[in-house]
C-alpha cells in the first residue's frame, strides 16, 4: 500500500516502450494462441479433454520462450514452467540473488452447463462487442496466458529483467485442488524460493461512477435505479476462507400424518428451523456461537483500506434488484472484515404442487461459512458441533469441505512494484482490497515451510462481469491485452524496485 500510488502520471509506459511496441504487434498471434487453450475442453470435475490439456498448456508456454514441464499428481498433472535471466543461466549471477515470482494459475474449467444458453458454442471462441466468448477465456486460461505472453514480448526486445520467472498451473482448481495440494504437501521444490506467489484470477473490482452509498440505496423501500458499473485495476492481499457442512436431523422412522400426529410427535423440519436459529441473533446477521469468532483478526491498516474502497453499494442494490441489505454496517466493511454463515439449501418434508398435510421425519440443511484472517475452519466447524450438541443433540453435523483463509500484510514492500504496474498500464491507481471476497487454493502455498511468509497477492485481469461459471462467459479483449502489458510491466518493475 504507497502513500504516492495516486500519483500515476510518473509511472506511465511511454507509447514507444518496446516491450509495449511489442506486445501490439503480436496481439493476434497471442490471440491465436489463446483461441488453441480455449477451443480445448479441459473440465476437471468429468475428465472431459484433460488428457490432452496439459500437454497444450505446456506446448503454449514453450511458445513463449519458456522451460515447461508436466508435474504428475493422483490426479490431473500440474503445468511448471520457468524462465531464468541470462546472467543467472550463464552462471555469471547466483540464482538466489535475483528476485523469483510465480505465477500461479489454472487450466481446467467447469462445465458450460446449459448449452442452449450460450450464444456460441462454449468450446468456440468468439469475439463480439469488444469480448471473447469462451468456457475459460477469464476463468482461468486468458488470464495466465497473460503471463506468458508477458515473457514472450520481454524476451522479444531483450528486456528480460533480472527476475526469475516461475508459473505453477494446476489442473483441478475447480474441482477441489487436490492435485495442487499433494505437490504442495510433497515440499514444492521447484517454486521454494519464491519471493512473490503472484495470482491473476477472478474478476476486478466494479465501481459505479458517482453512485450513492447505502444509506441512500433504499428510499421509501424503493429499489434503487441500475447504474452501469465499470471494471477497476484491482489488488487484493488475501481472501476468506470457507467451510462447507451438512446438517441432518430424523425423528421418527417415517413421514406421518400432520393430524394424526401433530402435536405431541415432532416435526424433523421444525427442529432443524430452530437449531438453525439458534445460531443467529434476533437481527438475522449475528452470528451467536461461542467460539465462532475466535482468531478474527483485522488490523487498522485492513480498515482503512476498507474505507477507501468506492462505496457503490445502491449500484449494487438496484443491478441485484434488493429491497434491502442483511446489515446495517458499510457494505465492504460487512463483506470483507466480518465472517458469515449462509443456508445455502434446505429440504424435508413435501416439496411438490399442492399441498400434502404430512409431519416430516427427515430434514437436511446445507451452510457454508465464509471465514477471515486469522479464523481456522476446522475450529469454527467444532465450535459449531459444541453448539448444536447443547441444543439441538440429536442434529448430526457433517463438515464437508474447507479452504484456509489467507492474508498478506497490507504493507508488504511485493505490493510497490505491483502498484506501480497497473497504474501505469492501466492509468488510475487500483482499488485496494484488504481479502477477496471468495476462496482461492493460493492459501495452501503457506502449508509450504519454505513459503509460509511469501507475500501472495491477487491480481485480477478479468473484467467484473466476466461470467465465469455461467453461460457466455467472456474476457474484454482490453482486459486481455492489458494483462500483458501489466504482467510485462510488473517483472520490469520487481527488477527496479525489489
Amino acid at each position: 500500500m504507497s502513500d504516492d500510488v495516486d500519483d500515476v502520471d510518473d509511472d506511465d509506459v511511454p507509447a514507444d516502450d518496446p516491450v509495449t511496441t511489442a506486445i501490439d504487434d503480436r496481439l493476434d498471434e497471442y490471440r491465436e494462441r489463446l483461441f488453441d487453450l480455449l477451443r480445448q475442453p479441459s473440465i476437471s470435475t468429468t475428465g472431459e479433454g484433460m488428457a490432452v490439456a496439459g500437454d497444450l498448456v505446456v506446448e503454449t508456454l514453450e511458445a513463449s520462450g519458456l522451460d515447461a514441464e508436466l508435474i504428475e499428481t493422483s490426479r490431473h498433472p500440474l503445468v511448471y514452467a520457468e524462465r531464468v535471466p541470462e546472467s543467472v543461466a550463464r552462471g555469471e549471477v547466483p540464482a538466489d540473488e535475483v528476485p523469483t515470482v510465480v505465477f500461479y494459475g489454472h487450466y481446467d474449467v467447469q462445465p458450460p452447463g446449459d448449452e442452449d444458453a450460450w450464444e456460441s458454442p462454449a468450446f468456440e471462441p468468439t469475439v463480439r462487442d469488444g469480448s471473447i466468448f469462451a468456457r475459460g477465456a477469464g476463468d482461468n486460461k486468458g488470464q495466465f496466458a497473460c503471463h506468458a505472453f508477458a515473457v514472450d514480448a520481454l524476451l522479444a526486445t531483450d528486456a528480460f529483467p533480472e527476475v526469475e520467472v516461475k508459473l505453477l498451473i494446476e489442473g483441478g482448481e475447480e474441482s477441489g485442488s487436490h492435485g495442487l495440494r499433494e505437490y504442495l504437501e510433497d515440499g514444492a521444490r521447484e517454486i521454494e524460493d519464491a519471493d512473490l506467489v503472484y495470482v491473476a484470477d477472478g474478476p476486478q473490482h466494479a465501481v459505479a461512477p458517482g453512485a450513492a452509498d447505502a444509506e441512500e440505496a433504499f428510499v421509501d423501500g424503493e429499489t434503487p435505479v441500475e447504474v452501469a458499473r465499470e471494471s477497476r485495476p484491482t489488488l487484493i492481499y488475501g481472501n476468506r476462507g470457507v467451510l462447507s457442512f451438512q446438517l441432518d436431523h430424523r425423528t421418527a422412522n417415517t413421514d406421518l400424518h400432520s393430524g394424526n400426529f401433530g402435536g405431541p410427535v415432532p416435526a424433523a423440519t421444525n427442529e432443524l428451523v430452530e437449531a438453525l436459529s439458534s445460531m443467529r441473533g434476533p437481527d438475522g446477521d449475528e452470528i451467536t456461537v461461542e467460539g465462532f469468532h475466535d482468531g478474527v483478526e483485522i488490523t487498522e491498516a485492513d480498515r482503512e483500506l476498507v474505507a477507501a474502497i468506492p462505496d457503490d453499494s445502491a449500484a449494487i442494490a438496484a443491478d441485484l434488484e434488493l429491497s434491502h441489505f442483511a446489515s446495517d454496517d458499510p457494505y465492504y466493511e460487512r463483506l470483507l472484515t466480518q465472517p458469515t454463515m449462509t443456508i445455502n439449501g434446505l429440504s424435508g418434508g413435501y416439496q411438490g404442487d399442492g399441498m400434502k398435510t404430512v409431519l416430516p421425519n427427515e430434514a437436511t440443511a446445507k451452510l457454508d461459512c465464509r471465514l477471515v484472517p486469522h479464523q481456522d475452519p476446522n475450529d469454527v466447524f467444532d465450535a459449531i458441533r459444541d453448539h448444536l450438541d447443547e441444543v439441538a443433540p440429536d442434529v448430526e453435523a457433517t463438515k464437508q469441505s474447507t479452504f484456509p483463509p489467507m492474508k498478506t500484510p497490507v504493507d508488504t514492500p511485493a505490493a510497490d512494484p505491483v502498484e506501480s504496474a497497473l497504474a501505469a498500464v492501466w492509468g488510475e491507481s487500483p482499488v485496494e482490497l484488504p481479502v477477496l471476497g471468495g476462496s482461492l487454493p493460493a492459501a495452501y502455498f503457506r502449508d509450504v515451510e519454505a513459503l509460509s511468509d511469501v507475500p501472495v497477492l491477487i491480481v485480477p485481469y478479468a473484467n467484473h462481469d466476466q461470467g465465469n461459471h455461467s453461460p457466455n462467459e467472456h474476457l474484454d479483449v482490453e482486459n486481455f491485452e492489458n494483462g500483458i502489458r501489466t504482467s510485462a510491466r510488473v517483472l520490469q518493475a520487481i527488477e527496479e524496485q525489489l
